[in-house]
């Protein structure tokens, strides 16, 4: 019983370690549907867009950040007309800005 339990902990902490994106060299996207972050070509929306609040537009930051699969604040956030493709949504965990 005992193994089983332990298989099952180290099964779960592989898949959540699997959506965290530790110290990445991100940029900055922000427009009338939200904020992103994009990594990797792709952009990530931001759930916990205060977290980001004062650094600029295009800024490259290091971060980490982990996916969710939804986020049920913008519910309440007005929102434009525009679409804006995003890969998933994320929260930001840490952010420091990047030196060139």
């Amino acid at each position: 019983m005992k193994k089983i339990i332990f298989a099952l902990l180290i099964v779960a902490a592989t898949f959540s370690a699997c959506n965290k994106k530790r110290n990445k060299t991100i940029t900055v996207v922000r427009d009338c549907t939200g904020t992103y972050l994009n990594w990797d070509g792709k952009d990530y929306k931001v759930c916990n867009f205060e977290f980001l609040k004062g650094v600029s537009v295009g800024a490259e930051v290091k971060g980490t950040f982990t996916k969710i699969k939804e986020c049920s604040r913008y519910d309440t956030i007005p929102v434009c007309y525009m679409a804006h493709p995003f890969e998933s949504w994320i929260e930001v965990e840490k952010i420091k800005s990047s030196s060139r």
